[in-house]
């Protein structure tokens, strides 16, 4: 016997929601985390190092690790069905982003040295794996276009700006090399706040469902 459409559509879009709660608040916490923690660190390498800033550093970096990775693992099932290689790409990015930042903390209190720019290859995995989710989240509709063309832009100036620093020609944390933050730090603020206060854009709307059903059947990958 065929589903009432409307609790198919009640079954789709609950799971979504909560996964875009879930991830919004994971993505400003671990921005947080990570701004903290790795001043912490900084702070513990300086002229004048502060006892324990080196481990609470450490942990706040860990926590970002562990969050950036199960962002990827929670939009695995929200964006499989617009891009199955794409989203497990997303995926790996994102667990090779939580390993990079977990193995400079391993680093860090192991030698209790410090290696200059630690934080590049990091924003190379962050930034590759922005551009995926974005180029994601525009073909889908899952968020506004005009969002996803952000997040598009502001991870394509990370790389560039990650390319200048390694070439030396501008230095990301200082002066006018900053701006290149500034795009995508802007697109990982409005998109948190929008999946925590109204989600992502509805799967199961009327456009989506005919756009995704053949002969009255469900859209594949969205099944629950």
């Amino acid at each position: 016997m065929p589903k009432d459409p409307l609790h198919a559509a009640e079954g789709i879009v609950m799971p979504h929601r909560k996964i875009s709660i879930a991830v919004g608040l994971l993505f400003l916490s671990s921005t947080l985390t990570f701004l903290i923690g790795s001043s912490l660190v900084e702070e513990y390498f300086s002229r004048t190092p502060q006892e324990g800033s080196l481990l609470e550093g450490v942990l706040l970096e860990g926590y970002t690790g562990l969050a950036v990775a199960s962002i990827g693992v929670l939009l695995r099932p929200v964006l499989a069905p617009h891009g199955r290689r794409l989203s497990t790409g997303y995926l790996v990015l994102r667990a090779a982003e939580c390993v990079a930042i977990i193995s400079a903390g391993v680093y860090f209190m192991t030698g209790r040295e410090s290696f200059e720019s630690y934080d590049l290859p990091i924003y190379v995995l962050s930034g590759a794996g922005g551009l995926v989710l974005s180029y994601l989240l525009m073909t889908s509709g899952l968020v506004a276009r005009w969002l996803s063309s952000l997040g598009l832009v502001g991870y394509a100036a990370l790389l560039v700006g990650v390319a200048g620093d390694l070439l030396g020609i501008i230095d990301l944390n200082s002066g006018a090399g900053m701006a290149f933050y500034v795009p995508g730090g802007l697109f990982e603020l409005v998109l948190p706040l929008l999946l925590i206060f109204k989600g992502f854009s509805n799967p199961a709307s009327p456009g989506s469902l005919h756009r995704g059903t053949r002969a009255g059947s469900e859209p594949e990958g969205i099944r629950g």
